[in-house]
């Protein structure tokens, strides 16, 4: 009797006959700010995280090269300490902390306020599997859509940072920091000079948002019998997914981060000079899509992209799915709004 009254008590409350629905309703902690603040967190962990592992790895190899491997715990730890050291190490991980603020702040926050912002408001089953997982695909897109040109400026201005400092003296521009030429491009070179021939940025970054979070939010769901019926450990079972979505979402934007780029620019040129897709982008994308073998989009996968780009991936899934962006109403599907419980309708 006691359990009940409780559930009566609880099933005619105004919150459960609002959000005991089917449709959409706005989950009240998906406003954009907080999500927006869900965001900043992870992104900036995230690509921080990216950055200095990079940096880390190459300070490694650099040591590798004048000195034999480590054989030994004790020597793994000696080597991590002297590339810890290392005067290249501390001044490549202050530039790139100046890129991962930017990019974290912006376009990873985006990308995650907007994930939330857009697909919170639909439920799923309690104890079972959503059903119509098909409804998010629209807003997932759309959300990949706006946010890809978000990262352009801030790539490309580390790019011409860097390039810099292989030009003659005379042809140099003299880029302080990385915050120095964000701040001085735009105003001597003119804002479209961060968007100029970046078509292939902007469609890696859309399948990156678009299969990244996707695949996670639908593995998640579809995966959930792993800790609700077989008592695995959550954390772990976490991990599992997000490698997964992770090595999907590089999958499906290696080709233009990579191969279609590489294609148009380093290719080596006909004997007339002239290239075969005409400096253009598309018209390479075209030519591997119908190419007969399929291996040419997936040169050098993982060592010029997948672990460049994992870190960052696996974490921003990992935080925000700690800080509930994939997390959604429950409803009950054998009582209505205003109903009583289960239990009544099968007695």
């Amino acid at each position: 009797m006691f359990f009940e009254l409780d559930d009566i008590k609880r099933r005619h409350s105004n919150y459960y006959d609002i959000y005991n629905v089917g449709g959409w309703v706005t989950a009240p902690d998906s406003t954009f700010r907080w999500n927006y603040a869900r965001g900043f967190m992870v992104g900036v962990t995230a690509t921080f995280l990216n950055e200095f592992v990079g940096t880390f790895t190459e300070g490694w190899r650099l040591l590798l090269r004048n000195f034999e491997p480590p054989n030994t715990f004790k020597q793994v730890g000696i080597f991590a300490k002297e590339t810890l050291k290392l005067e290249n190490f501390r001044l490549a991980l202050r530039t790139r902390s100046q890129y991962a603020l930017t990019l974290g702040a912006t376009d990873i926050a985006a990308r995650i306020a907007l994930f939330r912002y857009i697909n919170s408001g639909w439920q799923k089953p309690f104890a079972g599997f959503e059903y119509a997982f098909q409804r998010k695909i629209p807003g997932t897109m759309l959300i990949a859509f706006l946010t890809a040109p978000l990262g352009i400026p801030f790539e490309m201005t580390r790019m011409a940072y860097y390039a810099d400092k292989t030009f003659p003296e005379e042809l140099q521009r003299g880029y302080k920091s990385y915050f120095n030429a964000l701040r001085r491009i735009p105003f001597e070179e003119g804002p479209y000079y961060l968007f100029k021939n970046t078509s292939p940025l902007f469609i890696r970054n859309f399948f990156q948002t678009f299969t990244l979070f996707y695949t996670y939010d639908f593995l998640k769901d579809k995966c959930s019998w792993m800790w609700r019926i077989m008592d695995a450990p959550y954390f772990p079972s976490k991990v599992f997914l997000a490698s997964f979505a992770t090595y999907i979402a590089c999958v499906f934007s290696y080709p233009w981060a990579v191969v279609v780029r590489e294609a148009v620019d380093f290719w080596p040129k006909p004997k007339n000079g002239i290239s075969p897709f005409n400096n253009n982008y598309r018209k390479a994308g075209v030519w591997l899509w119908y190419h007969d073998f399929s291996s040419n989009l997936f040169p050098g996968f993982f060592n010029n992209y997948f672990w460049k780009q994992a870190p960052w991936m696996m974490t921003t899934l990992i935080l925000a799915d700690s800080l509930g962006i994939f997390s959604y109403w429950c409803i009950d599907q054998f009582s209505g709004p205003g109903t009583n419980s289960w239990e009544d309708i099968i007695s």
